[in-house]
């Protein structure tokens, strides 16, 4: 070991005699060594800084390729251009220097019962790769990207419900005549200015204690009612076997509370008819259409129409009379909005009852796609509503017609028979020898008869309850077949109408509906209360979508009204 060490001590001192002192100390000199690290920084630096150049000429890039995108897309999509989308885009990217086959463009349009294009949408990118300077020297040869965007211009289908008043009161002070001024200069606002024909459709509902609805509609929904088949037909000829739960005498419908929760109606809603009555009278007259609670000789409803000119003759054929049912009017003009209706319609446009254009209307609940609209509008509050009780909708009555006795002269009595002798009443509880009651003149009871159970006419055919209110109004047919000879009865009778709707409970039916149809803004509600009292205009102002939507005037007020209206609908319905 130590032989080991004396060995390199040797080694050591003949390396240093043999190697030049400069040498040594230049293997301990570090003075250059700060330079050799920033020449490594500067390259460094310069090669960040070409990157930086790279980035940003190829974000240059990028954003001109954009631009051209965006202005090839949004005029590309234009429903005014008639020139091919894909054509027009490729044009533009070629002026702008860009290879054509890096792009991709993507047209769609969307075009009304196949004709007129309502909706033209345009997706386009192209490629924006940029050879490299700088960062290829760190083998990055490239720099890829693309740039693109979609552009869609499209005229919304409008769907809307214009509801109006037509209660009594509305022929006080010109509000009829004003109103009638605002609604058609509205209609043609929306339907011609706008230039939105085919586009748009509106549906009209007029509405007092009751809505008109119109066989054309009505035929087509559920509210025909069934057959009844009875067990134990009365023991006499002509006695009913069969009746109708329904009659085909107005189209009013009867709604329930539970209806108003429920926006749609379809052609399997069960509906009920109001009875085809006429309340008290002292005149034993035929009641007249314009006088039974539901009235057809008022405006019905008119459905879906995009002729401008016969929504403006709708208004115009309107008139005044009756209490006053908002709610009535707006369950109507919502059920018109809803898309449980489209298949009714569309029934409808196949027998040309409407036009073509309102084939798949209404539409589904898409803001973006159809905007539906609800303008209600009321000069009054909710009043009340009645229809016949259950017992006197329907069914066989105590009561036989016969034809035949009423011609000829009656010798026992010394005249002429009418057709009031024609009546027989049935009095099940009188002997076989007073059955039959014949009441005969109804302003008299001096020619009041009963006659034997075998008396009654083989032409005689019993009467139901349809039949008898269809002849006489409701008290006229209590005080003739039973005041003189069934007070229990005659009693009844008297009570055969019934309140069905009141005064608050129709309020709460009304604000249910308008919630139902502002539900997720799927409606746009207005609501005008015109020259009406605090509890209409709480109404309107409960059912608006907002305070916005919601409108007080007087006199010819109600056409700014419906001019600020008109220009809300108008706005946004071009979307880009």
């Amino acid at each position: 070991m130590l032989k080991l060490a004396n060995d390199q001590n040797r080694f050591a001192r003949c390396f240093k005699r043999h190697i030049p002192g400069s040498n040594i100390r230049f293997t301990k000199d570090e003075s250059g060594s700060i330079l050799i690290f920033s020449i490594f920084l500067f390259m460094v630096t310069i090669l960040i800084g070409g990157m930086a150049v790279d980035v940003m000429y190829h974000e240059q890039r990028r954003v001109m390729v954009q631009n051209t995108m965006d202005s090839a897309i949004l005029r590309a999509s234009s429903l005014n251009q008639g020139v091919d989308a894909e054509k027009l885009v490729l044009d533009y990217a070629e002026k702008a220097g860009i290879d054509p086959d890096t792009v991709t463009i993507v047209p769609f349009e969307s075009r009304l019962n196949g004709g007129k294009v309502t909706m033209r949408r345009v997706s386009a990118k192209a490629d924006v790769d940029v050879n490299t300077f700088f960062m290829k020297l760190m083998g990055v040869n490239r720099l890829e990207g693309e740039a693109g965007g979609t552009a869609t211009e499209g005229v919304q289908n409008v769907e809307i419900s214009l509801i109006v008043d037509i209660s009594g009161s509305m022929g006080d002070n010109d509000r009829m005549k004003n109103l009638k001024v605002a609604a058609k200069d509205f209609i043609q606002k929306v339907m011609v200015d706008n230039n939105t024909a085919g586009t748009t459709s509106m549906s009209i509902v007029p509405y007092n204690a009751t809505v008109v609805v119109g066989n054309d509609l009505l035929s087509r929904l559920d509210a025909n009612g069934t057959f009844v088949d009875l067990v134990t037909p009365a023991p006499y000829t002509g006695a009913i076997t069969t009746y109708a739960t329904e009659h085909n005498s107005s189209t009013c419908v009867r709604f329930e509370d539970a209806d108003f929760g429920d926006r749609g109606i379809s052609a399997t809603t069960d509906l009920t008819r109001v009875s085809h009555f006429r309340g008290g009278s002292t005149d034993y007259e035929k009641p007249k259409a314009r006088q039974r609670w539901c009235n057809e000789t008022r405006s019905e409803i008119l459905v879906h129409s995009t002729v401008a000119q016969d929504l403006k003759d709708h208004i115009d054929g309107m008139t005044t009379g009756g209490w006053t049912g908002i709610d009535n009017g707006m369950k109507w003009g919502v059920a018109l909005l809803d898309p449980d209706l489209e298949p009714v319609l569309k029934g409808m446009v196949d027998d040309e009852l409407l036009s073509e254009e309102v084939r798949g209307r209404p539409g589904a609940y898409d803001k973006a796609q159809t905007k539906k609209v609800i303008v209600l509008m009321t000069d009054g509050d909710n009043t009340i509503q009645r229809d016949l009780k259950s017992e006197y909708k329907n069914g066989p009555t105590r009561i036989w017609y016969s034809e035949d006795s009423t011609t000829g002269f009656d010798a026992v009595l010394n005249r002429d028979r009418t057709e009031f002798d024609g009546y027989f009443v049935l009095m099940p509880n009188n002997s076989t020898s007073e059955r039959w009651f014949v009441p005969g003149d109804p302003t008299t009871s001096d020619d009041d008869v009963y006659m034997a159970e075998g008396a009654l006419p083989t032409d005689a055919q019993q009467m139901d309850y349809r039949a008898v209110y269809d002849r006489f109004a409701v008290e006229d047919a209590a005080t003739f077949f039973f005041e003189a000879s069934d007070t229990a009865a005659y009693d009844a009778h008297m009570e055969a109408v019934e309140q069905t709707e009141g005064y608050g409970q129709i309020d709460t039916r009304l604000q249910k509906i308008c919630d139902e149809a502002n539900t997720n803004e799927d409606i746009e509600v207005y609501a005008i209360g015109f020259e009406a009292p605090q509890a209409g205009l709480d109404a309107m102002k409960g059912c608006a979508s907002s305070i916005g939507y919601y409108y007080d005037v007087d006199g010819k007020g109600i056409s700014k009204a419906f001019d600020s209206i008109a220009g809300q609908i108008a706005q946004l319905r071009l979307t880009q």
